[in-house]
């Protein structure tokens, strides 16, 4: 008697897109955002499928990782480092491709030299909102938006996730949830309180059909912001400013930030404050876990470097025994 033939199907291999999915699901239920891993490695998945390739080698992937060949070595080394990391996942599981070892690629990547804003300049960026956009709405996104960035020293996507019930306009207050930190409070001054309630209630923001607790900063959809949207309208912004690099240094939004920190510690070498106490206060402020990151954002103006040389001299003049 014959036996039955099998007739059940192998099962295809997962793809490799597939497996970016579950690694991306994995990750990120461990709390990880993954943005640019989605991006990079999808991208890498779209090259070796128009290519009609299943797995890869090291050469394939360093060749993909400098596909334009005038990007920065560091951009080079990043794209490189998730695909790294991506392969070390499927190679754990068994699947046949390389671990790519790490130093392929090495770049440091340069640090942006901050543009530290005046209040002259912050005042140049809030009048042209107005001149730049005849839509009343991104007018007032735009400039409520950049005025919170600086009195409050916020990432720009902690500003942009920012929603209505995050503001306790009561007690002068923001619930920050959407960081690289847990959760914070972020106190506010009242006038600053006072523009985000004016720009929520504003009439051409109400027309957009917000939900009552969505974001608080509105494209006409209704809908929040996504990073990219709002830094092409502050180059709009920034052109009509009319501020223009100083040497290295090019006005970006996140500059802002630096702003905030950089002003704070001059203010508190200025008038007799303890600058280690303002250094702790911003680390908390900022939402940094280590007061050495904050050093990051404290961009050696001249101001800055003379207050804390005369600060330096004084102590140094100081007799022993004497507080300092």
């Amino acid at each position: 008697m014959r036996r039955p033939k099998n007739t059940t199907a192998k099962t295809p291999a997962p793809t490799l897109r597939e497996r970016l999915d579950e690694y991306l699901v994995m990750r990120r239920a461990l709390g990880f955002q993954l943005n640019d891993v989605e991006r990079q490695v999808g991208l890498f998945c779209t090259w070796l499928e128009a290519r009609g390739q299943t797995t890869f080698t090291i050469d394939e992937a360093v060749a993909w990782a400098r596909l334009n060949p005038d990007a920065h070595p560091s951009w080079w080394s990043t794209r490189l480092s998730l695909v790294r990391r991506f392969a070390g996942y499927l190679n754990a599981n068994d699947v046949d491709v390389p671990v790519i070892p790490a130093g392929l690629l090495p770049a440091r990547k340069p640090r942006a030299v901050p543009f530290i804003y005046s209040q002259d300049d912050l005042d140049r960026l809030l009048a042209a909102c107005g001149r730049v956009f005849n839509d009343e709405r991104i007018a007032a996104t735009m400039r409520t938006a950049i005025g919170l960035l600086a009195a409050t020293g916020l990432r720009i996507g902690e500003a942009l996730a920012l929603r209505v019930g995050d503001i306790d306009h009561a007690n002068d207050l923001l619930v920050i949830k959407a960081g690289k930190s847990a959760e914070r409070l972020v106190p506010l001054h009242p006038t600053t309180t006072a523009a985000l309630m004016d720009y929520i209630a504003l009439p051409a923001r109400a027309a957009t059909n917000p939900d009552p607790d969505g974001p608080v900063f509105v494209t006409a959809h209704g809908t929040g912001y996504v990073y990219v949207s709002v830094q092409k309208l502050f180059a709009r912004v920034r052109k009509e400013a009319g501020l223009l690099p100083r040497g290295r240094a090019r006005p970006r939004l996140h500059d802002l930030r630096h702003t905030f920190a950089t002003t704070h510690m001059t203010a508190a070498y200025a008038h007799g404050g303890d600058p280690d106490r303002v250094l702790s206060l911003l680390a908390t402020w900022l939402g940094h876990c280590d007061a050495t990151h904050t050093y990051w954002y404290l961009s050696a103006t001249g101001q800055l470097m003379a207050l804390a040389a005369g600060r330096l001299e004084l102590n140094a003049g100081t007799a022993p025994g004497e507080p300092s």
